[in-house]
Formats: structure tokens, C-alpha cells, sequence
């Protein structure tokens, strides 16, 4: 009984993971957000999660339109090999 409080308690002060956002939206370009300067549209929830965070700022898409990147992106396959 000892033991499993012990282990309770370390496990409690283990270094926490961090946590993931990940946003898949289609037609939107990377400066349509306030965070990468969009002077135009107003967000800021994810301006905020910016600042925050971290920004990636150097990413590619397998395709030029949006259906085949995301099934890419949720098969981890090129579109080539999906027969989209």
C-alpha cells in the first residue's frame, strides 16, 4: 500500500507532456491570422494560443487542394498512393 502511494506521488511530480493544437482548415493562407500579421481578420484565440506557444513557420502541403492534403495528412500517404 505504501509503494502504490509512493509511486502516486512521483508520478504526480513527473514533468507534464505538453499539449497539441493542431488546426486543418481549408482556404486559408498562412498570414490570415493576426499572429502572422493579417491586418484584416480578427483571431484572437489563436493569436493568444501564438503567444503562448509555438509557431511553425516553415510547413508544406503534399497537394494543391485541400482534400487530398488532409487525407494525407490523416494516412500519413502521399495523394499519389491514395488514388484520390
Amino acid at each position: 500500500m505504501v509503494l502504490c502511494c509512493a509511486l502516486g506521488l512521483l508520478s504526480a511530480n513527473a514533468a507534464k507532456r505538453p499539449n497539441v493544437v493542431f488546426f486543418l482548415v481549408d482556404d486559408m493562407g498562412w498570414r490570415d491570422v493576426g499572429c502572422f500579421g493579417s491586418p484584416f481578420y480578427d483571431t484572437p484565440n489563436i493569436d493568444r494560443l501564438a503567444k503562448q506557444g509555438v509557431k511553425f513557420t516553415n510547413a508544406y502541403a503534399t497537394c494543391h487542394v485541400c482534400s487530398p492534403t488532409r487525407a494525407s495528412i490523416m494516412t500519413g500517404k502521399y495523394p499519389g498512393r491514395l488514388d484520390l
